[in-house]
């Protein structure tokens, strides 16, 4: 070797380099001023010769690179160059095959220091531009630039199928002490495969997916694909405008939940295949919906979609993102808002860009009472890392931004706001005020919820919080979470509880049924017939008592009583995708409750407001029966709902608010929905003055069995209340008319009967005085025989 270039050369850090351990390979590979010289070095392990290629203006010479080791690093001393990147390697290897690259280590870094700066901040919004792969061109070359958060490792290296994953060959520099490790390699473009290759302290080495992957790839686990930024022209800047006006406690909200895996089976997406967008339009619309809540749409575990493999990339099952932009974009111009479930609450174990990053728990807790959620067994993010809540806190943007995305659900918050969820006595460790609250993941939701709101006031934050936290939906400025809507997952239990009874034996259940409206106004709820809650509709039906007709007249009333409880609505896709012998039926009747909910603003209007509900009767528990009434801002749209669940027909007499007019408006047990068509008819139904229900008013209903009505309030018009009032006063002088003959013949009979009593009293007189004088007789005649016989008797004694 030549000495000059032996000297120059730093031979402990060549070593660093030849073993794989350094942490900052650009400092000895690349082109490197000497003097008036440039040292140029490169480590390719299966190089058997290498040669640069010099350019100097339009001319470009040759020198060959010493081999300075054995395991593949080359040295090569070339006149000193001012572009840095004014060479290339023209490289042969030990199988005879050539190829002529350019030198990766000759780049400036693409993450700043302000950028490190705000990711251990926590507030790096779009750290997702700069971590991960990103095809791009920088001075002039087209290249990929590759970047990862992995610290407290002794290197990194990025592999993939331009290196035959080899990880010597594009070792990555760690930009900053926070152990952020970077690399930009040229002619490295979409479509490539690859991962990271990470070499611990102790020697280990591993590879670990890229968790900010836009792709994963299809043919080698464990590996990501490199994907050009998605193009999409949007057609949806009116839609995106219009929900942030909307006041999100007055706005009705009808959701449709789908699993895009279930939507999608046994069909195979093409390239240029529209069905997902026409598919769902059409479900959505058919059944009358205004939004759409997608099951996760990351990739996922097949065995559960929340097993979350990838935050970042859409699954392969659906498509190209392009395809998934062009499917919201669809929806958002027939008015359908789209809302993701976001499962930023744990991944598992098979997510290998997360599960122990850099070889040790990072992205999870590494505290035993805190790592692992007990029941599944999931892995609990780490809310005390503030690259941790970036990376959620960006993959949370990320969707809402480049997917127009209207909403983000995210799952179950109980599990990591309590330390003691689910585990037993001596399984957690109280906060440092001695309480069961994890304070990171308190805050992390409120950060989540304020800066998704912070981008945009539209966008929806919904949540299922199982264990009773307080303020859920209230501002975090007022001491609350933030969330816009909660699950209300207590209502279905309780229902369902109620339901899943005999008629017979509801009655002792009859508080399940309505404690609900006990603790609504706590927080903004959402209702549901979730994927959670049940599955499709021959689930549901078969959870319901009786014989076939019984049990399908209970989903009708389940579905229904969905639709009128106070709270915003959302169903399964599974209950509306519905057996043929049933399809017409209950599709009819879904399209029916969703036009009945949108067209009535006391269904949704006064939701979160105590004036929106008034129970008429809550208290009929033997007679299985319930009647309330919706009301909205305006008196007149008042509607009154009347419940049987027992299992035979009944007559009912309901109280009613309001002098006027009933209309029935919907019946679930009409024909077209499949009932047997117990209906109150179109015509109007006069109230009554007569008590019921505590109310002065009352009207007479005829409910079938596991049925509901909703009637329509119409108040009476100016011309019928004058009609009303000559009526009233025709009765009233009708009934004072009545009240004088009434009186007259009062007097005239009490005048006959005085006439009677008389006579009988004279007659009875009469009698007594008859009786008395007979009495006197016979008295006067038996005191004479008394006398008659005892003269005759001292007449004999004296003889």
């Amino acid at each position: 070797m030549n000495s000059k270039l032996y000297k120059l050369m730093n031979w402990p850090e060549i070593e660093e380099i030849i073993y794989s351990d350094g942490k900052d390979p650009h400092r000895i590979l690349g082109a490197h001023k000497v003097g008036g010289s440039m040292l140029v070095q490169c480590f390719l392990p299966e190089a058997k010769k290498v040669e640069v290629l010099l350019r100097k203006g339009t001319k470009s010479r040759r020198y060959e690179m010493e081999l300075a080791d054995e395991a593949g690093f080359f040295a090569a001393l070339l006149p000193y160059q001012k572009d840095p990147h004014a060479y290339l390697y023209e490289v042969t290897n030990q199988d005879g095959t050539q190829k002529t690259i350019a030198d990766p280590y000759t780049f400036e870094p693409g993450i700043q220091r302000e950028d490190c700066i705000k990711f251990t901040s926590g507030i790096h919004y779009s750290i997702y531009e700069k971590l991960g792969a990103h095809p791009q061109e920088r001075d002039g070359i087209q290249g990929c630039s590759f970047a990862i958060w992995a610290p407290f490792v002794a290197r990194v290296s990025v592999i993939g199928s331009f290196n035959h994953f080899d990880g010597r060959i594009h070792q990555m520099r760690e930009v900053d002490p926070c152990g952020i490790y970077e690399i930009f390699i040229p002619d490295v473009g979409a479509g490539e495969e690859y991962c990271f290759e990470i070499k611990s302290k102790a020697g280990d080495i591993f590879r670990r997916e890229d968790p900010f992957a836009f792709a994963r790839s299809k043919k080698n686990e464990g590996c990501a694909l490199i994907t050009n930024p998605p193009e999409m022209i949007w057609h949806d800047e009116a839609f995106l405008q219009s929900r942030k006006k909307v006041d999100k406690a007055e706005m009705p909200l009808s959701i449709c939940e789908i699993s895009p895996d279930l939507f999608l089976a046994d069909r195979k997406i093409a390239e240029d295949d529209i069905y997902l967008s026409e598919a769902l339009l059409h479900l959505v619309q058919e059944n009358g919906f205004n939004a759409v809540e997608f099951m996760p749409v990351m990739e996922h575990d097949d065995a559960d979609p929340y097993a979350v493999t990838n935050f970042f990339a859409l699954s392969s099952k659906i498509g190209r993102m392009e395809h998934f932009m062009k499917v919201i974009d669809t929806l958002h111009r027939n008015g359908i808002r789209v809302i993701l479930d976001f499962p930023a609450t744990f991944f598992s174990e098979k997510n290998q860009s997360l599960f122990r990053a850099n070889g040790s728990p990072l992205y999870e807790y590494a505290e035993p009472t805190k790592e692992r959620q007990p029941k599944s067994g999931y892995l609990t993010f780490d809310f005390g890392r503030k690259e941790v809540v970036n990376y959620l806190l960006s993959c949370a943007l990320y969707w809402c931004s480049l997917c127009h995305v209207d909403g983000l659900r995210i799952t179950d918050i109980a599990k990591i706001i309590y330390l003691d969820y689910d585990r037993p006595p001596g399984g957690w460790i109280p906060n440092i005020y001695g309480g069961n609250q994890n304070l990171e993941a308190e805050d992390f939701v409120k950060t989540l919820n304020q800066t998704v709101h912070k981008k945009d006031s539209g966008i929806l934050m919904i949540t299922k919080e199982t264990a009773n936290w307080p303020k859920v939906t209230t501002s975090a400025k007022e001491g609350g979470l933030g969330f816009d809507y909660k699950w209300n997952s207590g209502w279905a239990r309780d229902f369902f509880a109620y339901m899943d009874n005999d008629p017979l034996y509801r009655s002792g259940h009859h508080n399940e049924l309505v404690f609900s409206l006990i603790y609504h106004y706590t927080e903004h709820f959402l209702l549901s017939f979730s994927h959670e809650d049940i599955g499709g509709f021959s689930e549901m039906l078969s959870r319901m008592p009786g014989d076939s007709k019984q049990k399908e007249a209970g989903v009708r009333f389940a579905i229904a009583y969905l639709m009128v409880h106070p709270g915003r609505k959302m169903i399964f896709r599974g209950v509306c995708e519905i057996e043929a012998d049933h399809e017409k039926h209950l599709r009819t009747l879904m399209q029916d409750l969703n036009r009945l909910y949108f067209e009535h603003p006391a269904l949704y209007e006064l939701d979160d407001a105590e004036g929106g509900f008034e129970w008429i009767n809550s208290m009929a528990a033997q007679e299985c029966m319930m009647s309330f009434v919706r009301h909205g801002k305006k008196e007149e749209d008042m509607l009154l709902v009347v419940c049987n669940m027992a299992g035979i027909p009944r007559e009912f007499t309901v109280g009613v608010p309001r002098d006027g007019k009933y209309t029935e408006i919907l019946n679930t047990d009409a024909k077209e929905y499949g009932g047997n068509g117990l209906e109150n008819g179109t015509e109007v139904l006069e109230v009554v003055k007569r008590e019921a229900d505590g109310r002065e008013f009352s009207i007479q209903v005829k409910v079938a069995a596991s049925s509901l009505l909703v009637l329509r309030f119409v108040p009476y018009t100016a011309q019928e209340n004058k009609i009303r009032l000559i009526r009233h006063e025709t009765y009233v002088k009708m009934e004072e008319e009545q009240d004088e003959s009434r009186e007259a013949l009062r007097k005239k009979q009490e005048a006959e009967e005085e006439k009677l009593l008389a006579e009988l009293r004279k007659k009875y007189e009469l009698e007594m005085s008859r009786q008395e004088e007979s009495i006197r007789e016979k008295y006067h005649k038996i005191e004479a025989e008394k006398i008659m016989h005892i003269v005759k008797a001292s007449a004999k004694k004296t003889e």
